[in-house]
């Protein structure tokens, strides 16, 4: 049982809310020039710089799926 267990749901609702919308700036496809000369040199950076579309495809699909959480966090649906 964890701390956030006690605590009641609309609590919670702007913690993970804020989660989401961190990640959804982190993820966000035109950040992808940023996030590769960040990484570069190291194993992560590699692969963004040889597989630039599957890597700006996946973070794409990870920016739709964290706003569509944020929203959904921030509006108090489930």
């Amino acid at each position: 049982m964890s701390a956030l267990d006690n605590l009641p749901p609309e609590t919670c609702r702007p913690f993970t809310g804020y989660l989401w919308g961190v990640l959804a700036v982190l993820t966000c496809p035109c950040h992808l020039l940023i996030l590769a000369a960040v990484l570069a040199g190291t194993a992560s950076g590699a692969f963004l710089g040889e597989h630039w579309v599957i890597a700006a495809l996946a973070l794409t699909g990870l920016f739709i799926l964290s706003v569509t959480r944020l929203l959904r966090a921030f509006r108090g649906g489930s």
